[in-house]
């Protein structure tokens, strides 16, 4: 397994972010809506799509669907049908995809066959927490191991011509990604799988079935757990699927834009799907008054795709203040925006309640702040940052997880000094802040 490409991108200072940006679409979206477009009977097409994602759409053409690209983000799809995905040689390898190599793998566990599937994508956290439901259903597996007990990708897929639904309730909170391999294994599957949550993670899968005709139902538990079910072996009717601006890029630029006053920031058509937008009233506590959602197709029901809005944002006149913090649902990503907009504020944030899925988040996140000249520091489930009202120093180089490394291109553009960020990172996040005047260069 190879590891993720590394690159450098040096985020410098400059004045402070304003105007208007089309923000780059959200790539868990469109991997979804490329997945079951290929399982649609007739023609779908996607728009809006980052780019990206051709390694993805290599893999289902060899599995029989065919793609067709229409330029900027657009992709026409005709798909196969459920469970009509064809049994396909060698390697298959969706790049640093980690979504898209669960997705597959749910697809490929419920039909007959083997598969060898991989992805350059940390997968050891998702194989040890999906395989087993998805054995359940049938199918068997074969990873790849180290000699010491772990087990990463290339993975062997064992599919079974004959799957049995399951009802699945993890002992211990999951990724998205696991609710989203079980559910899509589940269209090929005859009766009612379910999948249970004890805290409702991103919604984007069950969206986007509903979308594709799939019948899919999502209710409370008697002890408040989320269940989400999909009843199988129905044909996916095509769908034409608009791929909103993705969130958590919008949350760096408008980080960013908060660190120091200055013109402002409009970011039309990004998705706000509740299960994302954590950040938005922590900038609200921190005083950040004038930031609004203008009414485009926000709020739209379950079954009409995701909630998208337009974007606004006036930094405050004075230094964001520290705040207590719930953490318990913030994502990597936005606790690093979190740590960012701290660093600047006046006074001590205290995020309390970080959950064990960020414990492998939170050591090089402190680390990373504090070479650039962040107080930072970490209890058992605890993360403090104090500032002095002022954007910290930078002037270093850090090496962070894919996630994290947009925080600290924006946290760069507001230091007294460049900051250096190595990470396995696309240009959409520097393209972004740049179109809004940031200073950020590919090394």
């Amino acid at each position: 397994m190879s590891a993720p490409a590394l690159s450098t991108w040096i985020s410098s200072p400059a004045p402070p972010l304003g105007g208007t940006a089309a923000v780059p679409g959200d790539a868990a979206i469109a991997a979804r809506a490329l997945v079951l477009a290929a399982l649609a009977v007739g023609e779908s097409r996607v728009t809006g799509a980052p780019i990206g994602q051709e390694p993805l759409v290599r893999v289902l053409r060899t599995l029989g669907a065919h793609l067709e690209p229409m330029g900027a983000g657009a992709w026409r799809v005709h798909g196969v049908g459920v469970g009509g995905l064809r049994q396909a040689p060698g390697l298959l390898d969706v790049g640093a995809d980690g979504l898209a190599f669960a997705l597959l793998a749910g697809l490929l566990a419920t039909q007959g066959g083997e598969t060898f599937l991989t992805t350059s994508h940390p997968a050891a956290a998702f194989l040890k927490t999906a395989l087993p439901p998805l054995s359940r259903m049938g199918a068997a597996f074969i990873p790849a191991g180290d000699g010491l007990g772990g087990i990463h990708p290339p993975l062997l897929v064992r599919g079974t011509a004959r799957p049995v639904p399951v009802d699945h309730r993890p002992l211990a909170p999951v990724g998205c990604e696991v609710k989203s391999a079980l559910l899509v294994a589940a269209l090929n599957v005859a009766g009612r799988t379910t999948v249970v949550e004890e805290t409702p993670t991103a919604d984007h899968t069950e969206r986007l079935l509903r979308q594709f005709g799939a019948a899919v139902t999502a209710r409370h538990q008697p002890d408040g757990a989320w269940a989400v079910s999909v009843d199988g072996q129905r044909e996916l009717q095509p769908a034409r699927v608009a791929v909103p601006g993705d969130v958590s890029l919008a949350g760096a630029a408008l980080v960013a834009a908060t660190l120091r006053p200055g013109p402002g920031i409009a970011l039309p058509h990004v998705g706000v799907n509740e299960h994302r937008i954590a950040l938005f009233p922590v900038l609200r506590d921190m005083g950040v008054r004038d930031m609004g959602a203008g009414p485009t197709a926000a709020n739209q029901p379950a079954g009409e795709g995701e909630p998208v809005a337009d974007l606004r944002l006036h930094p405050p006149a004075h230094p964001l203040r520290g705040v207590e913090v719930a953490a318990a649902s913030l994502t990597a990503g936005e606790l690093a925006l979190v740590a960012v907009a701290a660093s600047c504020a006046r006074g001590t944030t205290v995020l309390r309640g970080l959950p064990p899925r960020l414990a492998r988040t939170v050591p090089p996140l402190v680390a990373a702040l504090g070479a650039c000249g962040v107080t930072a520091s970490a209890g058992m489930d605890v993360l403090t940052i104090t500032g002095d009202g002022r954007p910290p120093q930078g002037g270093a180089a850090v090496e962070v997880d894919a996630d994290v490394a947009p925080a600290f291109l924006a946290l760069g553009t507001a230091a007294t000094q460049p900051i250096a960020v190595r990470a396995s990172l696309g240009p959409a996040a520097a393209s972004l802040l740049n179109a809004l005047g940031a200073a950020i260069t590919q090394a």
